[in-house]
């Protein structure tokens, strides 16, 4: 069975090594690339998994910076809030570059600190994290792991 799923992330380079990678194991894969538009993504489709980068624009939907909404370090904690909302049957990876994160009230989070935060909050949703870096491939065994087991 072919698995649905939405990848989640803004950055050009990072979304086209992800889908590489997802295109090596025949997925059916959906894009968003802002907070909104995940939610729409999600309320129009069922997904077996989503790879949900954390830091994402409010809206993707112009061609200019300044029409897509203000940047969110942790505007992926909203699709996951949203998600169990709605007792959406996904299981959710984040796919971060990042080593922590600025809270709506400007506080650093570490990304150990997020993980542990997110397994607590979202324990049926949410499927830890995966570390992407360009100069290793242990993202992308993850990633695959991670699909074919949803």
């Amino acid at each position: 069975m072919t698995k649905r799923v939405l990848l989640v992330e803004d950055d050009s380079p990072k979304r086209n090594q992800i889908v590489a990678v997802l295109q090596s194991i025949s997925c059916e894969i959906s894009y968003a690339h802002s907070v909104n538009g995940a939610i729409r993504r999600l309320d129009d489709q069922a997904f077996d998994c989503i790879l949900l980068d954390m830091s994402l624009p409010t809206f993707n939907e112009g061609d200019l910076a300044s029409s897509s909404g203000r940047q969110q370090d942790i505007g992926g904690r909203q699709i996951l809030t949203y998600i169990w909302e709605l007792e959406i049957d996904a299981k959710v990876l984040l796919v971060t570059q990042l080593p922590g994160f600025k809270t709506e009230k400007g506080n650093n989070v570490k990304l150990k600190d997020l993980h542990e935060e997110l397994k607590e909050s979202f324990p049926e949703l949410y499927g830890g994290f995966v570390y992407f870096n360009h100069t290793t491939d242990a993202w992308a065994k993850r990633i695959i792991e991670f699909v074919q087991g949803a």
